[in-house]
């Protein structure tokens, strides 16, 4: 066990209270995420989460829009964790709720973390784990984003320890203990994202490694079992064995995805941060392999060196450039930076060069904070402009009962309760399972999308940026011909720039070509279509 130190019992603390700064500092002043939301309350797609267990707790069911059966959320635990305070809060609190519960979830994982490295490290590395866990840009961002990425970083962290417990020398006891604490997390990993299974069976793969056979296989097993029962509640609810989110974004060829995930892994790398903590996870597997031969894998412990972060981040990896990555370039990559330090903490406790190891922790500290002064996510101001939250009231509003086709299914459809064609096909499932209209581009979860489907619909509101992928409009002119040609005219623009202009939102029925063009380079870039034909009479 390593020694105790009274000062580093002091840093749990302290890092809890950075990390509430942190956390509350970004929610209150800074973006989402750069996905052109602006200073906003929470990022869009957490909207989407939202509005399933607004419809679940209003009796609807887990649906999009009542009485279409479209699983868009890839995060049933999340969705079924805000359903009570759906019922509770509405629309006004959620967001809280939602924040609320990531950041216990982040803090859970850090008591977890500095509990588990404490009796390994010792107090004062423990604890300068913790702070420089709780001083991670990438983790207030996830936490203020509204979406579930700081639960299944609990689950991971959480997996991470029990794998230890399990293959450690704690008798039969503490094994089958580590084991059923693993099979339970199993269950909720899978339950908590889509992707879940990854995370058990990656545990179960290294307990293989470590020659714990029987637990390994069990881990699997139990892991099958239970995505197993949920594909087939899901065949039965909305028949399809995969959420609609997959089809939408695991689309492109396995060229495209893995020059796409290769590309985001890469960004995240030199601008998290990260770079450092993958040169850390290749040296740990480096010494981990030393002395391996085709005798030595014969033993029942054949890899005794091999730390579960570096096979974890390997396969986890692996799946990521796999997949394509994700919009959210960096959420799904955060375990790196605290199972990273820990190697690197590891390491410096076998060196015992005191200087060399407070300056690698500086070094680490400055490039986790580079992105404060790197990364429009934390470009903060004091006050808010969330122009889709606007938005959405102000159709709710002004167009109550009409069917909005929308490019961003979050806020807008959350906001207004309007019915909503998600024109990305992430709630749409003929988009979603129909093929992309230009194969030669990817982006995950932006690369489907079909407006003659969307057209055929009739929508009464058609909301987009005024430069797309559709070709809804050819440059910033009130009436494109292809929407003029089905009935629908420029009737709204909105403010897209990251601060309200007090007017953020303008009727331009009755503008001029010109002065729509003005308003365009004046920074109103999104455009609300009304059908002609439909809802004329109302406007």
């Amino acid at each position: 066990m390593a020694p105790s130190s009274p000062g580093g019992r002091l840093l749990l603390p302290a890092a809890l209270v950075l990390l509430l700064a942190g956390a509350l500092l970004q929610i209150l002043a800074g973006y989402s995420h750069p996905d052109l939301s602006g200073h906003a309350w929470g990022t869009d797609d957490a909207y989407i989460s939202y509005r399933y267990a607004h419809n679940l707790a209003a009796g609807d069911g887990l649906v999009f829009n009542p009485g279409e059966r479209v699983e868009g959320f890839s995060n049933l635990l999340y969705v079924l964790l805000l359903t009570p305070a759906e019922a509770l809060v509405g629309t006004a609190g959620i967001y809280a709720v939602s924040t609320g519960l990531n950041l216990l979830f982040a803090a859970i994982a850090l008591v977890l973390l500095y509990r588990f490295a404490r009796p390994r490290l010792g107090d004062r590395s423990a604890g300068w784990l913790a702070v420089l866990f709780a001083l991670c840009p990438s983790l207030w961002a996830a936490i203020a984003s509204g979406l579930e990425t700081p639960l299944v970083l609990l689950i991971q962290i959480a997996t991470w320890i029990l794998v230890e417990r399990a293959v450690e020398e704690g008798g039969e006891k503490e094994e089958r203990r580590a084991f059923f604490g693993l099979c339970v997390l199993a269950a909720v990993s899978v339950l908590s994202r889509a992707d879940g299974f990854v995370t058990p069976l990656l545990a179960a793969g290294f307990l293989g490694l470590r020659g714990r056979w029987r637990a390994a296989a069990g881990l699997a097993v139990a892991t099958l079992a239970v995505f197993g029962t949920l594909t087939a509640l899901r065949l039965s609810y909305y028949g399809w064995p995969l959420p609609n989110t997959y089809y939408v974004k695991v689309d492109g060829s396995l060229a495209q995805r893995f020059e796409s995930g290769w590309l985001q892994l890469v960004s995240a790398a030199l601008a998290t941060g990260l770079l450092f903590y993958l040169a850390i996870f290749g040296l740990a597997a480096a010494r981990g392999l030393k002395g391996l031969s085709p005798r030595r894998l014969r033993r029942p412990d054949p890899l005794p060196g091999m730390p579960f972060p570096a096979v974890f981040a390997a396969g986890w990896l692996a799946y990521f450039v796999y997949v394509g990555g994700d919009v959210f370039y960096d959420r799904f990559l955060l375990f790196l930076f605290p199972m990273g330090t820990y190697l690197l903490l590891q390491l410096a406790a076998e060196i015992r060069r005191p200087r060399l190891v407070a300056v690698l922790l500086a070094l680490v500290l400055v490039l986790q904070l580079i992105p404060l002064g790197t990364d429009p996510r934390f470009s903060y101001r004091a006050a808010k402009y969330d122009r889709w939250t606007l938005l959405g009231r102000y159709l709710g509003e002004k167009h109550p009962g009409a069917l909005i086709a929308v490019d961003g299914a979050g806020k807008v459809p959350y906001f207004s309760g309007l019915r909503t064609i998600d024109m990305l096909g992430l709630a749409d499932s003929h988009i979603a399972h129909g093929k992309a209209e230009n194969r030669g581009y990817f982006r995950v979860g932006h690369a489907k999308s079909d407006l003659d489907y969307v057209l055929s619909r009739h929508p009464d509101l058609i909301a987009s940026w005024l430069a797309d992928t559709w070709g809804l409009r050819q440059g910033p002119v009130p009436e494109p011909e292809s929407m003029a040609r089905a009935g629908y005219r420029l009737i709204y623009l909105v403010n897209t720039d990251a601060e309200s202009k007090g007017r953020d939102l303008l009727d331009v029925r009755s503008a001029s070509a010109d002065e729509i063009r003005s308003r365009f380079a004046e920074g109103y870039r999104y455009g609300v279509f009304g059908r002609i034909s439909g809802i004329s009479s109302a406007l």
